[in-house]
């Protein structure tokens, strides 16, 4: 009996010294939401990237620049702990080519620092959004969250323009 025991703490405290490696496994996840954004960004002709569907939303443009924004503003204030200053660039200043550019190298920012994160520094509380803090791993899962959302509203946009968005998958 005290034998099973001890070989089953030994084995517990193996299991428990492994690590999960969160940011290893969510870097083909952003590599893919990359790629899908840039699709939809390219996907509208830049004839059409200042087309608002409604008075009151947000140009194709717009939301084009919000996601860059947000992820430039979110990683530097909820993963890498810093203040973030700037704002959101007018998009009605600025040409296809600019603001996919700028997009994609948003996305290599968060990139470029996620294999560097470990499991420890992921359960770190970062900034607090809303009315609860949150981990470095649930900021993570919360931007992934709203480029998600403003990329399918810039779905919505070509569709509404008779484009056919670049094909969703998950892998």
């Amino acid at each position: 009996m005290y034998k099973f025991l001890f070989i089953f703490i030994c084995l517990g405290s193996q299991a428990n010294a492994q690590t999960f490696d969160f940011a290893q496994k969510q870097l083909a996840v952003w590599e893919m939401a990359k790629k899908r954004t840039l699709a939809v960004a390219e996907a509208m002709p830049q004839t059409d990237y200042y087309y608002q569907p409604a008075q009151g939303v947000k140009s194709f443009a717009q939301q084009i620049a919000h996601m860059t924004n947000s992820l430039k503003s979110m990683h530097t204030r909820f993963i890498l702990k810093q203040p973030y200053s700037s704002s959101e660039k007018e998009a009605g200043t600025m040409g296809k080519k600019q603001l996919v550019a700028e997009l994609s190298a948003a996305f290599d920012m968060v990139l470029k620092d996620l294999p560097k994160l470990s499991d420890t520094q992921l359960q770190e509380t970062g900034k607090t959004h809303g009315a609860f803090p949150l981990t470095k791993w649930q900021s993570l899962l919360f931007m992934q969250d709203h480029i998600t959302n403003h990329r399918a509203k810039a779905v919505l946009y070509l569709r509404m323009k008779g484009i056919r968005p670049p094909q969703y998958g998950y892998n």
